[in-house]
């Protein structure tokens, strides 16, 4: 114990000399990538080009505005995005232009990240419900920037797959594709969008008795371990846990597990003012959550409320991916 006790004492003195050390190989990479095509600078550019001019700044706006139209021109993706960002948002003086910040969206070729920014815009300015013709287009766009194809990644990625997958289930474009949606899904769910991960384990669960044994024992795993990992963050989650406890996939004692989840399932909701991703949720709480005797009641009551201590209760909203922050 006592050495592996000086062993950590000297790592962390290493990690603090380190920074003075320095490191070449580092130093070169970080100026490589702060050169002018890196992400930031379509951003400077766009800033400095709207400045107020000035004697002082007067050559350094004159060639932002020339890098700007330069970039617009040839169609390069990251300032298409950039100015996108800066009319979606009004930054840097320029005015609020959505008409303006799509088209820049739509016109930068294979951005995932401008796709998806189209994407969600379209969708967000349909307050009346998706038809089918302008479902069809945020699908398209979610295809051909990349936004949506299946070795899409990170945020994006995880967002763009939770929306192509409703869009699919739903019909929203004129037919349900319940296999697309579900794929969709499961992409969210493995880079970790909550919302998506609840529809992937909602649809792999009905699935469950039309599987052998051998394809259940894999798809209870990756539910288990879903659950495990997000319960605490989705009402609609630990409600599905519940279920899947009721219907003894999961182990239960007399229906405690079940109604431990469903009870708290109902607290976080209540603690988030409501649900999104399912229709009648105090209906289905009502099915479902039943008195139990006295002495369990008591023990339930006392487990829901150590319980509530864990849950995070965060709403997930869909994001804009900005490259040009305030």
């Amino acid at each position: 114990m006592k050495s592996k006790f000086r062993f950590s004492v000297v790592a962390i003195t290493a990690l603090v000399c380190l920074p003075s050390m320095g490191s070449e190989g580092v130093v070169q990479a970080v100026q490589e990538s702060a050169k002018d095509n890196n992400r930031i600078s379509v951003c400077i550019h766009l800033a400095k080009s709207n400045e107020p001019t000035t004697k002082a700044n007067a050559e350094a706006k004159k060639k932002s505005v020339e890098q700007v139209l330069a970039k617009l021109k040839i169609g390069d993706a990251l300032m298409l995005r950039a100015r996108g960002d800066v009319a979606r948002r009004g930054l840097y003086g320029y005015p609020k232009d959505e008409g303006m910040a799509l088209r820049m969206y739509e016109r930068a070729q294979k951005s995932p990240e401008a796709g998806w920014n189209a994407a969600l815009m379209l969708y967000q300015s349909a307050t009346d419900g998706v038809n089918p013709q302008l479902a069809q287009r945020i699908v398209g766009l979610l295809n051909r920037s990349g936004a949506s194809s299946f070795i899409s990644r990170g945020a994006v990625g995880a967002q763009s797959h939770y929306l192509a997958g409703l869009l699919k289930e739903t019909g929203a474009t004129g037919k349900v594709d319940e296999k697309q949606a579900f794929l969709h899904y499961r992409a969210s769910a493995r880079n970790a969008y909550i919302p998506g991960a609840y529809h992937y384990m909602r649809l792999l669960t009905q699935s469950l008795s039309k599987l052998s044994e051998g394809e259940r024992a894999v798809a209870l795993h990756e539910v288990r371990m879903m659950s495990n990992r997000w319960k605490w963050q989705s009402p609609e989650i630990m409600m599905l846990t519940g279920d899947l406890h009721a219907s003894r996939w999961f182990p239960d004692e007399e229906n405690f597990t079940a109604q431990y989840h469903w009870r708290l399932s109902k607290r976080m909701a209540a603690r988030l003012g409501g649900v999104t991703e399912t229709t009648d949720f105090e209906g289905a709480m009502r099915q479902r959550i039943k008195a139990m005797p006295a002495d369990k009641e008591k023990r339930l009551e006392e487990a829901v409320e150590g319980g509530m201590k864990n849950a995070t209760t965060t709403k997930h909203e869909l994001e804009y991916s900005d490259l040009c922050m305030d």
